[in-house]
This record gives C-alpha cells, sequence and structure tokens, in this order.
C-alpha cells in the first residue's frame, strides 16, 4: 500500500506535456478533508494536491495529502468519470453517468487502509429554454477495509433528480431530490442549490437535509463557497460545509473548509477572437457573428439548447461569418464550434458552467 501511495503521488507531482493538453490544471489545497470516501479516516486538518482534468462532459483526477501537523494519516485518491449519451432530439438526450474512484491511507503504528466506489447509473438530460433537469437511476457500490482488521461492501440503488432554472446571464437556481436504497436502508434526501458566475469568478450556497425520522443528527447539509479569478488561468477558491453522515462511505458528521489555488496547464485552448458585439437579438430573430480571421478555411458553425445542440453552419458574409435563427423566448446555453471539432466560447461573451464540467455562454432572448 504504501509503494502504491507513493507512486500516486509521483503521478500527482508530475506534470508531463502529454497531459499539458486543454482542459488540464493543477490544485493545491489545504482544509479538512472533503473526499466522501475519505472522511471516515481523515479528520485532521491536510494539505492536498491533485492533477485533474475537465471536458464537456468527461473529467478524471489523482490527488494525494498529508497532515499538517503530528495527528493523522498521509492519503491518496483518483478517479474517473463522464457522461456518455445519444444525439440530443428536442432537447432530450439520453445516456449513462460513469464513475469509479479508489483511495488509501496510510498512518504511524496504525494498520493501513483503502477503498473505492463504483457508479452506473442510466441518465436523461432535458434542456428547454432556461430550465435544466436530469434524472438518474442505477447503481452504486462501495468497498473498503483496514489491512489485516476487516473488509467490507455496500450495494445501493441511487435514485436522484432535480430542476435548474437560468433567472438570468450567470445566475442559476436549482432543486434536487435523491433516493438510496440497499442494505435494510431506503433513505430520501432533499435540497436545493443557488450560484452565480462572472468575469471575476462565482460564488455558490446549499441546503438540503436526509429525511428519515431515523437518520442520524445532524441531518441537515449546507455549505457556501466562493471562488476569484486571479488571471485566465489561475482562481482562487474557499468553502465551508455542514455535512451530514454519509450512508455510502459511514462516515461521521463533520464541518470542513478548505482554500485552494487552481491553476490551469498546458498550451493555452484555442479560442475564436471576441465578437464585435454580442449576438443581435431583434424580436425572436437573432444573429450570431464571428470575425472570418477566425476560421477563413472553413465555417465554424452556433450550437446550443435552443437547437438541441445541434451544429447550425455559418454563412460567409463580408468580413464575417453569420447566420440568424428563429429563437424563442427565453435564457439559453450555447457556444461555437470550429472546424478542427474543439467547442469554443469567445471571450467577452457572458458565461456560465453548463452543469457537466464545461463553460458555455449565455443568450436571452426577449
Amino acid at each position: 500500500m504504501r509503494g502504491a501511495l507513493l507512486a500516486l503521488a509521483a503521478c500527482v507531482l508530475a506534470t508531463p506535456a502529454a497531459l499539458a493538453a486543454q482542459g488540464w490544471s493543477v490544485e493545491a489545497t489545504a482544509g479538512r478533508a472533503s473526499y466522501n470516501a475519505l472522511a471516515a479516516r481523515v479528520g485532521s486538518t491536510s494539505a492536498s494536491l491533485s492533477l485533474g482534468y475537465e471536458g464537456s462532459r468527461r473529467w478524471l483526477y489523482a490527488s494525494a495529502g498529508a497532515p499538517l501537523g503530528d495527528a493523522g494519516p498521509s492519503w491518496a485518491a483518483t478517479g474517473a468519470g463522464g457522461f456518455v449519451g445519444l444525439p440530443s432530439r428536442r432537447g432530450l438526450t439520453l445516456g449513462a453517468t460513469v464513475a469509479g474512484h479508489a483511495y488509501g491511507y496510510v498512518e504511524a503504528d496504525l494498520p493501513s487502509g483503502g477503498g473505492g466506489t463504483l457508479e452506473l447509473l442510466p441518465t436523461a438530460l432535458l434542456q428547454r429554454g432556461p430550465v435544466r433537469a436530469h434524472f438518474a437511476s442505477g447503481f452504486v457500490g462501495v468497498a473498503d477495509g483496514t489491512e489485516g482488521v476487516y473488509t467490507a461492501s455496500r450495494t445501493f440503488l441511487d435514485t436522484n433528480g432535480g430542476v435548474a432554472l437560468a433567472v438570468a446571464p450567470g445566475v442559476e437556481v436549482s432543486a434536487g431530490a435523491r433516493y438510496l436504497s440497499g442494505e435494510g436502508q431506503s433513505l430520501p434526501y432533499a435540497g436545493g442549490t443557488a450560484q452565480i458566475e462572472r468575469e471575476w469568478g462565482g460564488a455558490w450556497a446549499y441546503a438540503g437535509a436526509w429525511l428519515d425520522a431515523d437518520y442520524p443528527s445532524p441531518a441537515t447539509a449546507a455549505g457556501v463557497g466562493g471562488s476569484l479569478r486571479v488571471d485566465g488561468r489561475t482562481r482562487l477558491a474557499a468553502s465551508y460545509r455542514q455535512e451530514p453522515m454519509d450512508p455510502l462511505y459511514r462516515s461521521l458528521p463533520r464541518r470542513s473548509w478548505s482554500v485552494s489555488v487552481r491553476r490551469a496547464i498546458g498550451p493555452r485552448p484555442a479560442q475564436a477572437p471576441r465578437p464585435i458585439a454580442p449576438p443581435r437579438v431583434d424580436g425572436d430573430l437573432v444573429t450570431f457573428r464571428l470575425p472570418r480571421a477566425a476560421a477563413d478555411s472553413a465555417a465554424p458553425a452556433v450550437l446550443g439548447d435552443f437547437n438541441g445542440w445541434q451544429a447550425q453552419p455559418m454563412m460567409a458574409q463580408g468580413e464575417f461569418w453569420e447566420v440568424k435563427l428563429r429563437i424563442s423566448r427565453g435564457v439559453y446555453h450555447y457556444g461555437f464550434r470550429g472546424a478542427d471539432g474543439a467547442f469554443v466560447v469567445p471571450a467577452g461573451l457572458p458565461q456560465a458552467s453548463d452543469g457537466m464540467g464545461g463553460t458555455s455562454a449565455i443568450l436571452v432572448v426577449g
């Protein structure tokens, strides 16, 4: 176990050129561990370093940490996952969310341990104007143990859903529910989140509760956090959370906090030049424009939840690529696709999280 942890820590500390692609970042964090799988073991304040990738529908990470003081274990965790779906039709996307996590820890004079989690959740996503909804139900399995002491595994049927509403450019509120069934338990949860994203950074807050009358107190969950963009590739963040017992990992209720700095690594992503002006809205007629210098050899395309994320080619009009679309009243996520297939959100446009690990531009019609 110690050798495996050292190897993983070496992977975290290295940033080879082969990994320095679009979406890669390195993050340094100090605080109480917020990794669910480790929360039952890591109660002390620790410092960690992570290497991760976030794509439009894919993600992975590798992290390692050590206690800031004499007490507590050294630990490492890694995971990967994403959403695999069929082409969208009328804003509806069907697919599956797949994810896996593994972790391990060592502590002086105590047994080492580790475990892992596997998730396979058939998922439906729906985007209609300013409203985004999801529903998923499937298998979640957890296995963990301490060397020479015990091993255990648990399986649950995890059903969850939620609705998010873009109330203004970069501002979103959402409500969701979850139902865990397994190990002789049936546990409902409900909660809500609000978030805002601006050019300077963002902020978020959430609250919820496990609704079973016999759930260990406190059954409520709450958290706040914020971030500040230092430049186009560096972001500072801080968060504070009150977390109840987690039925998957059997962690005790705890208060966790963290401060972090995150830096994008590798070449800067290719971006289209800033448009002369945002999309022009005239009633339900919206005109999208990009300078032809952005992609003079081949036409780019515009796509968003107003057209089911189906790429709509743009036409050359003088010095610009241009397309006019009839779009009903609402708030929409969108972006551009270059001839190389890359999804691009030009700088200068109002932007927000797309809810799947990426960023999209925001369009308000009406």
